[in-house]
């Protein structure tokens, strides 16, 4: 064989053995990329679990890398249907000490801390995404205010969707962190609570509303619009013009003086 043909045969194989590297090079990713989605699935996120004592019962608490996760009332229910849902998207691990801080924060709350439900939230227990829609823009319903099932819906530019707001709040993961209690009827009436109608008037109390006979708002209680920074008297009629998206009302005009809103001067709310 010549100079020139072995040259070029030594050239060939360089060649093939370059392709064959390369091909080697992407099957082994290909494998590992494989393997890390393989993985996701088998080492799922910790979720810390405890039972809470608080003032409004006894509570499974669930806390996740991204947020609180669960909050379940206890108080004659079983633990395994909100243990169950918790299994199927985490790794459960008993953490006293979780449940003690989520303890604290209720009890500041019920002491008159506003911020004290500030905690993230993880909706990992969520499917729908018209639910997380309801969830997310409920988180700012600050307390000492409720928004009615109506204007919630057009919150989230659902203004039809009423009886998908009442069991998406059925159905909150994240109760008192997640303020369904602050969510009632048209009507003024508080409607119904996942916890029961009696946890309910006890967390609106905790922010400032006085129930009234008929389980309805107060008479003090003010609406307030969260684009105009105004609060009318419910019989206003520039309330009655205000786009009901942003509505929400407060127990009194001290309360939304609190979140930042001012007195109507054509009303003239006390």
């Amino acid at each position: 064989m010549t100079t020139m043909n072995r040259s070029s045969h030594r050239d060939q194989n360089k060649t093939g053995a370059g392709r064959d590297d390369r091909t080697i090079d992407a099957m082994v990713r290909t494998a590992h990329a494989r393997i890390r989605r393989a993985m996701r699935f088998i080492r799922r996120p910790e979720a810390r679990i405890g039972v809470v004592r608080s003032a409004i019962g006894r509570l499974l608490v669930a806390q996740s890398p991204r947020g609180l996760a669960a909050v379940q009332f206890l108080g004659g229910t079983a633990a395994e249907p909100a243990l169950d849902a918790l299994r199927r998207k985490f790794d459960l691990v008993e953490d006293e000490g979780v449940a003690e801080e989520i303890r604290r924060e209720i009890e500041r709350h019920f002491a008159g801390h506003r911020d004290a439900l500030a905690r993230p939230v993880d909706l990992s227990l969520v499917d729908s995404e018209f639910q997380r829609r309801a969830l997310g823009r409920l988180r700012n319903v600050p307390p000492g205010s409720v928004i009615t099932y109506r204007g919630l819906a057009a919150a989230i530019g659902e203004p039809d969707s009423q009886r998908a707001i009442g069991n998406a709040m059925a159905s909150n993961p994240v109760p008192i962190f997640v303020p369904c209690h602050r969510v009632i009827r048209s009507d003024g009436s508080i409607g119904n609570y996942g916890g029961g109608v009696e946890r309910k008037i006890r967390l609106l109390r905790a922010e400032g509303f006085e129930i009234e006979n008929g389980l309805r708002l107060p008479g003090q209680a003010v609406l307030g619009h969260r684009k105009t920074h105004i609060f009318c008297r419910p019989g206003c009629a520039a309330a009655r013009r205000a786009d009901s998206s942003q509505m929400l009302i407060f127990a009194d005009p001290e309360h939304a003086r609190r979140a930042g809103l001012r007195a109507c001067k054509l009303c003239r709310p006390i």
